[in-house]
């Protein structure tokens, strides 16, 4: 029975075949998959010039509903701008 332990032990310390074959160089972790990206990685920050009535619509606009609103605002204007031709 001690001799049946003993190859028991010695072969859980070993490397088994299927771990050998078993590529985990590209294997995603879970934390990689479940990590929501920061506002950082989406975004860029960028100074422009809009025109003075543009910018107090724009403001009041934004004041109403809060923070992040100017993104929106004109991250969905500039989508529009885009998507349709000129």
């Amino acid at each position: 029975m001690d001799e049946l332990k003993n190859k028991i032990r010695s072969a859980s310390g070993s490397k088994s075949v299927h771990s050998e074959l078993i590529d985990s160089s590209n294997e995603i972790k879970p934390k990689e998959l479940l990590r929501k990206k920061k506002f950082e990685e989406l975004h860029r920050r960028d100074t422009v010039w809009i025109e003075n009535e543009l910018k107090d619509k724009l403001d009041s606009q934004s004041s109403e509903y809060g923070r992040g609103e100017k993104t929106r605002i004109i991250n969905e204007a500039l989508r529009r701008y885009f998507r349709e031709p000129s």
